[in-house]
């Protein structure tokens, strides 16, 4: 009888996690894959696979060339993020701009807002490829100062954070807003030949 409960609560688990997975937009990941070419600080990836920079609120931004791995790196993050019960959401960078967007028609911009600061975990990926409109900007201040020291975010981008402030409209607004990510986040520079282009046909 012992086992056939056991069985049916590993279920009934799994099922849940499947569920998070799919509203999440992560997939369903096999271990993280450590012997690539890219380089960077390995060490400190894998303390973060521990998570405690979830519980202490902070955030990591991986950036660096194009097919290093970034976007599998924090896939496997929040997939980890995921198991341990966390609430995780996985979003380019460009459809949650769009969201907000289309939100102003109808009235919820607010609310859609809201549905982006509220997840314990943030994944913005493919970040900061090109200079933010001013409603963009203006939602990402929000979104940034809302979840300053009480969410954490992972944001990859082909850019160094060092050249984000540049695609601010108003740098005032860009300074105040990346100040606050830059003090509360771990920094990963992912370099290397494209991964991507190593694992092509031919």
């Amino acid at each position: 009888m012992e086992l056939v409960l056991s069985d049916e609560v590993e279920r009934r688990e799994a099922r849940a996690l499947n569920v998070k997975i799919n509203k999440a937009g992560v997939a369903n990941l096999a271990s993280y894959d450590w012997d690539t070419t890219t380089q960077y600080d390995r060490e400190l990836v894998k303390r973060l696979f521990n998570l405690s920079f979830i519980e202490k609120k902070q955030s990591i931004l991986l950036f660096g060339p194009t097919g290093t791995g970034k976007t599998t790196l924090a896939r496997h993050l929040a997939y980890a993020a995921l198991k341990a019960g966390h609430s995780v959401l996985f979003t380019r960078a460009d459809k949650m701009f769009d969201a907000l967007k289309l939100a102003i028609l109808d009235g919820g911009h607010d609310r859609v807002l809201r549905y982006y600061i509220k997840y314990d975990l943030l994944v913005v990926d493919d970040f900061a490829l090109r200079t933010f409109s001013r409603e963009e900007a203006n939602d990402l201040y929000e979104l940034i100062i809302e979840r300053y020291e009480t969410k954490s975010s992972i944001f990859t981008s082909a850019r160094a954070p060092e050249e984000w402030q540049g695609l601010f409209p108003d740098p005032i607004l860009g300074n105040s807003a990346l100040d606050r990510l830059a003090h509360s986040s771990y920094q990963i520079l992912m370099d290397g030949p494209s991964i991507r282009k190593q694992n092509s046909p031919g």
